[in-house]
């Protein structure tokens, strides 16, 4: 296995994220792309000044890559999302070994999973720090996240593109497999999900979710309201089962002409689904339920 530690880790994290790796004249370059929409939480009663705490978190994230990676860092905010401009002055170690575990890909528009983070072998604190550094830049919490029984959410999104749809499946295995945390569910940007091809959602509960948190500390003072809210409920503080691959289907979805579309992948054009986990399941989700669990019904009958 390639070198990784904890920084490291939560480097790749935020690359797979949204990163974008670039190399042209000698100048090697790594771009994160921090949506505003990601860094902005809001909960109930907690108070804190967004804009002033979204630049200690992005300061305090630059610092620690800089003593990781030993090279110039800048903060470039536009309309709409700031980042982080990582450039490579010469052929370093640490430019290698993201060359290696991006596995020759450059964009989040088509990155995948390292394998090191599905592999058992590999620390649980490590493969942690990787899903924090993925949430920082592309997690958001807030009160609209709910479902429909008033427990909170966290929502993993992955943006929309042809090539990266196995990642919402493969950051699933990771959580639920190797760090054994529930995710309710995948909420698809497929056009059978209603939602045309809008990013994809992998939805996990805010309690469940302490267990990786935020490094930007707005972010984290706001999971840790939401799930206060859902432990001093009885009837939410224990109630966490995740995905177990398949359910019982009770709604058949209308055809869709989109089905068929060139923005799918090619493992789900031409075909039609009516839940969310047949999607997965195209995909290449392994998981199997139990008798019990094939029973349990469609969480996203609920919401719809």
């Amino acid at each position: 296995m390639q070198y990784l530690d904890l920084d490291f880790a939560y480097f790749l994290g935020m690359v797979i994220a949204r990163g974008t790796i670039s190399e042209s004249g000698g100048l090697r370059q790594v771009t994160i792309n921090f949506p505003h929409s990601t860094l902005e939480a809001q909960g109930v009663e907690a108070h804190f000044d967004q804009e002033t705490s979204i630049k200690l978190g992005l300061t305090t994230i630059r610092e620690r890559l800089v003593d990781l990676l030993d090279t110039d860092i800048g903060i470039v905010s536009s309309e709409g999302s700031i980042d982080l401009v990582i450039r490579f002055l010469h052929n370093a170690f640490s430019w290698r070994v993201l060359l290696a575990y991006t596995d020759g890909k450059t964009s989040f528009r088509s990155f995948q999973i390292p394998d090191a983070f599905l592999d058992s072998e590999t620390p649980s604190e490590i493969k942690l720090e990787f899903v924090r550094g993925f949430a920082d830049v592309a997690g958001n919490v807030r009160l609209a996240n709910r479902y429909v029984d008033k427990r909170n959410r966290v929502r993993l999104d992955v943006l929309n593109y042809t090539q990266n749809w196995g990642l919402p499946v493969q950051l699933c295995l990771l959580l639920q497999d190797e760090l054994d945390i529930p995710v309710q569910l995948i909420t698809w940007g497929h056009p059978n999900m209603n939602r045309g091809f809008r990013e994809h959602q992998i939805n996990i509960f805010a309690i469940p979710f302490l267990k990786i948190g935020f490094r930007f500390q707005h972010k984290q003072l706001v999971l840790e309201e939401l799930a206060h809210i859902d432990e001093t409920d009885a009837a939410k503080s224990d109630n966490y089962v995740g995905c177990p691959g398949r359910r019982r289907l009770s709604k058949a979805k209308e055809p869709d002409e989109r089905e068929h579309n060139d923005k799918l992948p090619f493992e789900l054009r031409g075909q039609h689904f009516d839940a969310y986990w047949q999607i997965c399941k195209a995909l290449g989700c392994p998981r199997e339920p139990h008798a019990v669990q094939l029973s349990l019904p469609d969480p996203l009958d609920s919401e719809e």
